[in-house]
């Protein structure tokens, strides 16, 4: 839209297999002929890991390898509970036949609709709903990959049953996840599989302040397995911007009419539009299960002074997530430019990051002139015995701006260096890509990031699979 296409390297060639063998075989003729190949999912990436390196670092022929063909369930063992899937089957298309199955993966990001199998493991992926079933690395048990030295398997030839837990050394499950397409390309792969609940109940708390909130979530993630499977914390900003996007409805009219049902008109007075928080929950498992959490749930908000306003709300912000970047690409068309960056954030510092990361961002925003005023935004996703992971949101004003996308990556940058200052991680579940690979050295120790360069050497001599991402990036600020 920027018109500065000329500005990025585009793949020379874009290869669609639908075969291991024929991985194989491309892997082969890259050795040959000195190509490099780029592994290709659902292109939902927000850091750059599918992008060519540029000419001037690598000058070789560049290949994206398109894996969407290879979208094959190839095995169903109900009695295990596992499936064999090729790794390029989009979320989507996943849930759906694993529903028709009676079955559900457990494994639902943001991107679910676009995004690949394979994308999930590559970039060590998280789902709305990590409390029940996981993050990718709990619900991968095998892999299976061609390297450049041929395909790479484990167990039972990386298709067939698997096993629970073994310990048998270091495992290749383990070695592919987070490797972002530096290491091999992941063709296909055993995952688990759940019955699907008996029971699916939405609900929301409306809390007085954010910090209200935090401390509502914190109790939460004390739950252990009673914890529901999905619980995320909106701050002010971000549920107003939820509520206005109602149709024919006012925020707080809408809110009141919720609250009403609970508690009637003069609890809802209490409560300042202007900073009051939701937690959208979703719960899943047995009735009996459900009605326990939904029971606790109730109890907590409580105790902190909160409201529950009922399954409408709880639903249309599970349901928003999905619309978000359609939102985003939208918003785009009218001169604003936004995108959302994710951390880790132990309970000890999730107060102080919060603040100091929305303060970064303003400032970097009023530093450049910028025109407008910025909407800064979080929320509390993921539930941990030891933290929480936190989504920000940044939306400019791009118009006279020149460069936007370049000045975005700058402010976006400057907030995740405070991330890290304050005790953040560089990342939940989005993964390194190119655009955060600088900040690596602030991850690992000057000794492993050469350590895992000299991995790279050895399992890719040929540098076949020269993406350049995260851990194997050579743009590193030590």
């Amino acid at each position: 839209r920027s018109g500065s296409i000329s500005h990025f390297r585009l793949p020379d060639v874009v290869v669609y297999p639908e075969e291991e063998n024929e991985v194989e075989n491309l892997v082969s003729l890259a050795r040959d002929e000195g190509w490099c190949l780029i592994p290709f999912g659902g292109g939902t990436n927000v850091c750059h890991a599918t992008w060519c390196p540029a000419k001037e670092a690598d000058p070789r022929p560049m290949v994206s390898v398109d894996m969407r063909l290879m979208n094959k369930i190839l095995a169903v063992n109900e009695e295990d509970a596992t499936i064999h899937v090729q790794a390029g089957i989009t979320g989507g298309d996943l849930v759906r036949e694993m529903n028709a199955r009676g079955f559900t993966i457990g494994h639902e990001p943001d991107s679910i609709e676009f995004s690949t199998l394979g994308g999930w493991i590559a970039t060590k992926a998280s789902g709305m709903k990590q409390n029940r079933y996981g993050n990718i690395e709990n619900i991968v048990k095998e892999v299976r990959v061609v390297s450049s030295h041929g395909k790479l398997w484990q167990h039972n030839d990386g298709d067939g049953s698997s096993f629970g837990r073994v310990s048998t050394g270091t495992d290749l499950a383990s070695l592919m996840i987070g490797s972002e397409g530096s290491l091999g390309i992941i063709t296909s792969a055993v995952i688990r599989i759940w019955p699907l609940p008996k029971l699916k109940e939405y609900e929301s708390v409306i809390l007085h302040k954010f910090d209200d909130g935090l401390r509502f979530v914190k109790d939460v993630s004390k739950l252990g397995a009673m914890k529901p499977a999905s619980v995320r914390l909106l701050d002010n900003t971000q549920f107003r911007l939820g509520q206005a996007m109602k149709s024919n409805d006012s925020f707080v009219g809408g809110l009141k009419r919720q609250l009403m049902k609970c508690v009637g008109q003069f609890f809802t007075d209490k409560f300042d539009s202007n900073s009051m928080v939701c937690v959208t929950i979703t719960f899943e498992g047995s009735e009996p299960e459900v009605k326990l959490q939904m029971k606790q749930i109730k109890s907590l908000a409580m105790k902190h002074g909160g409201l529950c306003a009922g399954s409408e709300i709880g639903q249309a912000g599970y349901d928003m997530t999905y619309a978000i970047a359609y939102i985003r690409d939208f918003a785009m068309t009218y001169g604003f430019l936004a995108e959302s960056f994710e951390t880790f954030v132990p309970w000890s510092k999730v107060k102080d990051l919060i603040v100091f990361t929305k303060d970064r961002l303003k400032k970097e925003h009023e530093g450049r002139a910028l025109p407008g005023i910025p909407i800064i935004t979080c929320r509390v996703t993921q539930l941990y015995d030891e933290g929480v992971c936190v989504y920000f949101y940044f939306c400019m004003n791009f118009e006279n701006v020149q460069n936007p996308s370049d000045v975005f990556a700058e402010i976006e940058m400057a907030a995740r260096k405070e991330i890290i200052e304050r005790g953040g991680s560089l990342s939940h579940h989005h993964g390194v890509g190119k655009h955060r690979a600088p900040l690596m050295g602030k991850v690992n120790s000057t000794n492993l990031m050469k350590l895992f360069m000299q991995l790279k050497d050895a399992v890719d001599p040929d540098n076949i699979f020269g993406a350049g991402n995260g851990s194997y990036a050579h743009n590193i600020t030590h």
